[in-house]
């Protein structure tokens, strides 16, 4: 038995450290970006957002993306964290960090998706970069308090504030979404 549990903390401790390289290096390649002004801040801020659709489909292809992405977050992170299966000592707390780490990687995944959609579509692209980059750096200060050692539930209020943030921008712009309360990190 202190094998598994050795192993699932080893895992635990490899997933939460890819979530974090995920994030980071959308951190720093969004940084860099920037600075080169290729970044999709720098080009709401230059006023280089398409005036018609790039993409087929953006709007939709951006709904899809940012409900999967709410809807694992709220699954996965949000629920475990305010039924408290997340923190310190807790019954089934490395199953669950497992999950929410797994979740975490796959919500950035699927901002950066959204992201890109709505970059192809003229009313997205200049509503949608500040919610997101809220969002995500949310979840990222959700990844350094699960090592440390757990999230309570309180941690979790500001990354939900953030994704109401974000719900509430994408309506602004015509994309409202719900989230997908079936998204699942399973194969």
């Amino acid at each position: 038995m202190h094998v598994v549990r050795k192993l699932s903390v080893v895992f635990v401790m490899a997933l939460l450290a890819f979530t974090t390289a995920c994030s980071s290096s959308s951190s720093s390649t969004s940084a860099s970006a920037s600075a080169s002004g290729t970044g999709t801040a720098a080009a709401v801020a230059a006023g280089t957002c398409p005036t018609s659709n790039t993409v087929k489909f953006a709007k939709t292809k951006f709904v899809a993306d940012a409900a999967l992405a709410g809807g694992a977050f709220k699954r996965y992170i949000y629920t475990p964290a305010k039924d408290g299966k997340l923190k310190k000592g807790a019954s089934g707390r490395v199953l669950a960090l497992v999950k929410a780490a797994v979740a975490g990687a796959f919500v950035i995944n699927r901002l950066k998706a959204a992201e890109t959609a709505a970059q192809a579509n003229p009313t997205l692209c200049k509503i949608f970069v500040a919610p997101a980059q809220k969002f995500t750096a949310a979840l990222t200060g959700l990844v350094g308090k699960a090592k440390s050692g757990g999230i309570d539930p309180s941690d979790v209020d500001g990354a939900s504030s953030a994704l109401t943030d974000l719900h509430n921008a994408a309506t602004s712009g015509g994309a409202g979404f719900a989230d997908n309360a079936n998204a699942s990190i399973s194969g």
